[in-house]
């Protein structure tokens, strides 16, 4: 049985297993088979006699709680390689498809640059989105930039040029590693990769990083969270080039001596198409340093 769909109907209210399971078309020990399968997500789920089960915790974590709190299915990974990977893998067996890749723990996480993204494992969030811009493909840094705003908007941080997300002081809470693929003036796809610090605690040897945790100074729900970004992500419009003025205002680099490369200087503007102004330059890529 459906059991995301078995999920909307206990977080609605309180429900029988007999209603349920004339709902679902199913035993009522089916539905107490997939009741235990969420719980086994780590939901907290009651059940009386007479009154039903009830949804009395909803922090959890897995395909059914993902797929709840994002509106949509989840492909879910307990551990993967990649999810950009599976999300390329699920792209070569349905190509027309938009999937969400999710994993509690990845081993061959990447960074920016062909950096390893390191993560503990079941603390954080680390998820693709594959997406459909309309834009031509000059215009996808443009979206990816929009993206990594909208979501810095949700976690109430800032973006570090290109797609970093940072607290006030600068510490790295987020990254975002964009896959596009494009023939000619068409975008097929853009895989979003997203790895974002949620619960983590300690970072051994990333003396810059931090989380949403350390910021609030309590764990957070990872399911609820990761709803609320991807209605973000997909909140912004990208059948034309989208605004980046919600990016300047999150912005941790506009106003700031920064070196890029073999450029530094004052980096005083972000030109339409992405590119970094620094002390007159355009910056297409490359990693921000802040100077004193």
């Amino acid at each position: 049985m459906d059991r995301t769909a078995l999920l909307e109907a206990v977080a609605a209210g309180s429900a029988t297993g007999s209603a349920l399971a004339e709902r679902f078309g199913v035993s009522r020990a089916m539905v107490w088979k997939a009741v235990e399968v969420l719980r086994g997500e780590g939901l907290v789920i009651e059940g009386t006699p007479g009154e039903g089960y009830r949804l009395i915790n909803p922090a959890g974590f897995g395909a059914a709680t993902l797929g709840w709190r994002c509106g949509r299915p989840v492909q879910f990974f307990t551990r993967c390689d990649s999810t950009n990977v599976q999300a390329r893998q699920h792209l070569a067996i349905d190509p027309d498809s938009t999937p969400l890749v999710v994993a509690d723990a990845q081993d061959a996480g990447r960074g920016r640059r062909g950096r390893t993204w390191a993560s503990a494992a079941g603390e954080n969030l680390l998820f693709s989105l594959v997406l459909r811009p309309t834009v031509v493909p000059q215009y996808a840094p443009r979206c990816v930039l929009a993206w990594a705003a909208a979501m810095a908007e949700v976690l109430d941080v800032f973006v570090k040029w290109p797609n970093d997300l940072v607290t006030a002081e600068g510490a790295k809470v987020g990254g975002i590693l964009s896959e596009l693929d494009a023939e000619g003036d068409r975008i097929r796809t853009v895989i979003l990769g997203v790895g974002i610090n949620v619960n983590q605690r300690e970072f051994p040897n990333l003396p810059d990083a931090s989380s949403l945790c350390l910021l609030r100074n309590e764990p957070q729900d990872r399911a609820a969270l990761l709803g609320h970004l991807i209605r973000a992500i997909g909140d912004v419009p990208i059948d034309s080039p989208p605004s980046l003025g919600c990016w300047r205002a999150r912005s941790h680099t506009l106003g700031r001596r920064v070196r890029v490369g073999e450029v530094q200087g004052l980096a005083t503007a972000l030109r339409d198409d992405g590119a970094l102004i620094v002390d007159g330059h355009p910056i297409l890529a490359g990693d921000v340093e802040l100077l004193a």
